[in-house]
């Protein structure tokens, strides 16, 4: 068995910067990072494998074709996995400095969550009718018109139940 993992050592040191080229070639567009985790993740489990007595006659022809099983494993998945490394289309920057907000403190996001506690406590003590126009104009994005045709009302009727809704909301939140 140790021979085996002897020789595992050596071929992946000769195979791996090929077993990369190989994955970059077979998924265009792939991260540098994506790319080695694919690789590493086929490494490990060969090597899980062969330290269980299980012999592998050529070693290097035996990862390259768990490469690309790992490579289709990835094309029948139904989403592709997002990379940290892949640029935003937006901003031009990797994923991952987009999730990091420098300019967020804990202060304010405590803030933020306890402001959103105190409406939703205030919307629970709306009237439902008065919440349901609200909460679908506000959250939901429906137009007026749109709900009086759904919930077959007259747009006045949401309209002024809207108001009522808005100003007791207002009152309520400044009491708190």
């Amino acid at each position: 068995m140790c021979e085996q993992q002897n020789e595992f050592v050596s071929v992946v040191k000769k195979e791996q910067p090929k077993l990369l080229r190989y994955v970059r070639q077979k998924l265009i567009g792939i991260s540098d990072m994506d790319a080695e985790d694919i690789v590493a993740d086929v490494l490990f489990n060969v090597y899980n494998r062969i330290t269980t007595d299980n012999q592998v006659e050529n070693l290097a022809a035996y990862l390259y074709q768990s490469v690309k099983h790992k490579i289709w494993d990835r094309f029948r998945q139904r989403e592709t996995p997002l990379s940290l490394n892949a640029l935003d289309k937006d901003t031009g920057l990797p994923w991952g400095e987009n999730l990091i907000d420098l300019a967020s403190d804990v202060a304010s996001q405590v803030e933020k969550k306890e402001f959103i506690l105190r409406v939703k406590s205030a919307l629970l003590q709306l009237d439902p009718k008065q919440r349901a126009v609200w909460m679908a104009t506000e959250l939901d994005g429906y137009s007026f018109k749109e709900l009086s045709i759904k919930w077959g009302e007259p747009i006045g009727t949401l309209l002024s139940r809207k108001s009522r809704a808005t100003q007791a909301l207002r009152k309520l939140l400044q009491e708190e």
